[in-house]
């Protein structure tokens, strides 16, 4: 069996629907699933949801408080109740059978559903809070408890765990519940002894001959030379001590020996080590949730196989974390459900997307084929070059979706021109580095229409061809219908992902175009004479270059042809002229200003990459802004 279905209604900042339908509602894959978002997104609530619901297998104590009940953000009135339903699917018969009181079992389909549905619910009584657990296949349920509720228990590991106290030895080991519970330490007859009772034993008597005698005798096998010292001064020491503060008469001699020789005492001074020298935190990590998994896969497992793992990359370098969820990923044959929790883009970028469930906001979207606008080929191309860079998207309350190094370099550097910095507003830029830019955007576009609320800029080149003269040579309705086009290709039907297009040909040619051209002239100058971003220019060297005189050149088109011929032949490096250009306006911000100021009143140059801006931060105010 697996866990199906999630529903949730007034947890935490998850509400519920004016119809009273679920705040939240999620579909699990029977064997993997990955959290994924930024903080405070909803992921710990999920998963804490489920604890609530099933319990774990540790018997944790969980316990509901006021601010476990959702807070209307508006009015500040709590809900008094909360209420979260599992429903189970996949059962073997020898599951269901252990759920006959509660499962619903469908016959007359083929194959037949079984379905069990259990859900918690707590209620706030004038502060005092009241709990019940229920299943079945009405919505007044029976209570489920005893031997079928510890059957739903999940294993849990949470985000800060310390592996090396689980390991450890001792009464609440996490090792020792594990060892005790595995069939190897099952006693066919409680009267006979363990094998490793008898092991025991035998090291008793050694250690007991080993504090009678003064001298040790010699012994090849154990490696002890002979003439070695005993123990018994230390055993007569404390008997004559002792004799000293008894009784008279009293016979009873103190003895030094392991004790007790008892299976469960045992297993409680047992630790698991990876090597002599002490482990490191991440190495720990690691064999501690191998140990679990061992648990969870042993063939004579009665319960449900699911594991939650909170922040599976705690503790793990990069390809520690790859090495873990690779082996994840590989393990469909064990039964066990994984659902997991991540910041890591590492991980957001190893796995495929049918496993991602992304969280903004507390509401969850699948990128499953069944969810996305993206097709069986986007979903090959996305798992062979969606590369750790670029799954920083997962995390970003707004995404700017550019092909080049060019639009990479000088976006952020306008914003904070603009005194719109990205990172204030949890802004990552995408470079996908090619014409790809559909196949990113349509991650956040759903199969209706719509997408996700998160605003999605995509910034892509309009290349129109053009003249000796910088003029193109389509016609102004055909270069309209070709902007249409791509706006049409691009943006959502709710406006969340919007294209944003220049004008003409391409970012470096329409910024010749505008204001700025004298930046873009001398940036493509210097990325003329440096040749490749591993040379370096001296500011002297930067002085001398030579600009071009267009004071008499009124064609905008003409002076931009003129100035971005290099790149169009391949004499510059776009990247460099890109950082350069940066570095030019940087230098000369007060300057600077005034021309985007002007080229977004005229609607030249870089007016489209000013919108872009705007789309993912705030309108600019240019009288108090600029």
């Amino acid at each position: 069996m697996f866990l199906k279905k999630l529903k949730i209604w007034n947890f935490r900042s998850i509400g519920s629907k004016d119809d009273q339908r679920p705040g939240l509602e999620i579909d699990f894959d029977p064997h993997l699933n990955l959290l994924i978002g930024a903080n405070d997104s909803g992921k710990t609530a999920i998963i804490d949801a489920i604890r609530y619901c099933l319990g774990t297998i540790t018997y944790d104590s969980i316990r509901v408080d006021i601010e476990d009940f959702y807070q209307n953000p508006q009015t500040k009135d709590r809900a008094n109740e909360l209420k979260i339903e599992c429903t189970f699917d996949g059962f073997i018969d020898e599951e269901a059978g252990q759920f006959l009181e509660w499962i619903n079992i469908d016959k007359d389909t083929s194959p037949v559903i079984k379905e069990l549905r259990v859900w918690f619910t707590a209620t706030n009584r004038n502060n005092r809070i009241i709990t019940n657990l229920k299943a079945g296949i009405d919505d007044e349920g029976q209570f489920i408890e005893g031997g079928a509720r510890d059957l739903l228990r999940v294993t849990y590991l949470k985000p800060l765990r310390d592996a090396e106290n689980e390991l450890s030895p001792g009464y609440h080991s996490r090792l020792y519940q594990i060892l005790r519970s595995h069939p190897v330490f099952e006693k066919k007859d409680v009267n006979e002894k363990h094998p490793l009772e008898k092991y025991f034993e035998q090291a008793n008597k050694f250690a007991i001959d080993f504090f009678e005698k003064d001298t040790l005798d010699e012994d090849k096998e154990i490696g002890i030379t002979g003439n070695e010292s005993g123990g018994k001064i230390i055993k007569d020491s404390f008997q004559s001590q002792t004799k000293i503060f008894l009784e008279e008469g009293d016979k009873r001699k103190p003895e030094i020996k392991i004790t007790p020789a008892e299976l469960n005492a045992i297993l409680r001074k047992l630790e698991l080590l990876l090597e002599e020298n002490k482990a490191g935190l991440g190495t720990l990590n690691v064999l501690y949730i191998a140990t679990e998994l061992i648990h969870l896969k042993r063939e004579k497992y009665s319960g449900l196989r699911l594991a939650l793992i909170e922040e599976l990359e705690a503790h793990l370098h990069p390809q520690a974390q790859l090495r873990v969820l690779k082996s994840l990923l590989a393990d469909e044959n064990s039964k066990v459900q994984y659902i997991l929790t991540t910041h890591s883009t590492q991980l957001g970028s190893s796995i495929p997307l049918k496993y991602i469930k992304l969280c903004y906001n507390s509401n969850v979207y699948s990128l499953d084929s069944g969810s996305t606008a993206l097709s069986e080929d986007d979903y090959q191309f996305l798992e062979r070059f969606l590369d750790a860079t670029k799954a920083n998207l997962f995390f970003a309350k707004g995404v700017i979706i550019v092909e080049g190094d060019a639009e990479n370099i000088l976006i952020p550097t306008l914003a904070e021109l603009l005194d719109r910095p990205l990172y204030k507003y949890g802004v990552s830029i995408v470079n996908v580095g090619s014409k790809a830019l559909l196949r990113y955007a349509n991650i956040f576009k759903r199969k209706d229409g719509n997408a996700l609320p998160i605003k999605v800029a995509v910034v892509a080149d309009l290349d129109t061809k053009v003249d000796e003269n910088g003029q193109s040579i389509d016609q102004k309705d055909d270069i309209n219908k070709k902007l249409e086009d791509i706006q049409n290709k691009y943006n959502s039907s709710d406006e969340y992902i919007k294209a944003f297009v220049s004008p003409l040909k391409t970012l470096e040619f329409d910024i010749a175009m505008g204001n700025l051209y004298e930046y873009m002239d001398r940036a493509i100058q210097i990325a003329k004479k440096i040749k490749s971003n591993k040379d370096w220019i001296t500011d002297e060297e930067v002085k001398n270059i030579q600009l071009q005189n267009f004071s008499i050149e009124k064609d905008v088109h003409k002076r931009a042809k003129i100035i971005y011929e290099p790149l169009e032949n391949n004499q510059a490096s776009k990247s460099v002229t890109a950082q350069w250009f940066a570095k030019l306006l940087n230098d000369d911000k007060d300057k600077v200003l005034t021309f985007i100021r002007n080229d977004y009143t005229e609607d030249t140059g870089i007016k489209y990459l000013i919108e872009a801006i705007e789309h993912l931060t705030e309108k600019i105010n240019w009288e108090e802004d600029a």
